[in-house]
């Protein structure tokens, strides 16, 4: 799962820095025009302002390789300039720089309409927690909550050694853990912090930053609800691929159901 995430993250960052290629491969397809003519006619418009040059040759390469660092500051960074790039095709004037024609080519849109989904998918997590309310939030959870069976470790701040379990199920917001074994008796309480290491099917451990929701569900004091927070474009891709995972394993389980009925 991390493995497919990290590819997902060197694809997207390679388009991004070989976006001015690209344009320009794709401006040669749709004019048809002679390389030298296509070329001084870019050098041309990129000397026009200093801000022209920097939108077409550095500001998309530039997200790319501060994408693949994974840090908050990249993916602000590679945010704001999707919406931009965004609202510059949407505001683009017929035949200016830099598609010199009616309207931007299909590859343009394409390409931003493939880097905005990306940008929702790093956004969700702060999608639900801030813009929807906190009843909204609770349907997502519920529909998109699996049963899963991971082996995971809890490491609750301000009280020393580790919570050995499992996660009994898991959303796109939080994950339900049972304790197995404790090395002292539970004292937490809810708004706790702590970092949970959940090992994935594949092996992979992963370290979540949770807040505790509730310290209480079962009599054993054994259960405990908590939410996911603070969760950057690495983990989210990652949290993705478990709940489809676990997705396609719940499908194929209900169509099993009928014919281990019959």
């Amino acid at each position: 799962m991390q493995k497919t995430s990290n590819k997902i993250i060197l694809l997207l960052s390679a388009f991004l820095i070989l976006d001015p290629a690209l344009r320009i491969l794709s401006f040669k397809i749709s004019t048809g025009m002679d390389w030298t003519l296509l070329w001084d006619n870019i050098v041309q418009n990129g000397n026009v302002s200093v801000f022209r040059f920097v939108e077409f040759w550095l500001l998309t390469p530039l997200a790319g390789l501060f994408l693949l660092t994974l840090s908050r500051v990249a993916y602000l960074i590679y945010s704001a300039l999707t919406f931009y790039k965004f609202y510059s095709l949407v505001s683009y004037t017929p035949f200016d720089w830099p598609y010199f024609a009616a309207r931007p080519h299909i590859g343009a849109f394409m390409i931003i309409s493939l880097n905005m989904i990306f940008v929702l998918i790093l956004m969700w997590p702060l999608i639900k927690k801030y813009l929807l309310s906190y009843h909204f939030k609770n349907i997502w959870d519920a529909r998109g909550r699996y049963e899963a069976s991971f082996k995971a470790s809890l490491f609750i701040n301000g009280i020393d050694g580790v919570f050995a379990g499992s996660i009994k199920n898991i959303s796109s917001g939080g994950a339900l853990f049972k304790v197995t074994q404790e090395l002292k008796p539970l004292a937490s309480k809810a708004s706790d912090e702590a970092i949970l290491v959940i090992q994935s099917s594949s092996g992979e451990h992963l370290n979540f930053e949770v807040e505790l929701i509730n310290v209480s569900i079962s009599e054993h004091k054994d259960l405990i609800g908590m939410e996911f927070v603070n969760m950057g474009p690495k983990l989210s891709l990652a949290l993705m691929n478990i709940l489809l995972e676990l997705r396609s394993q719940s499908l194929a389980k209900e169509k099993r159901a009928p014919s281990e009925a019959l």
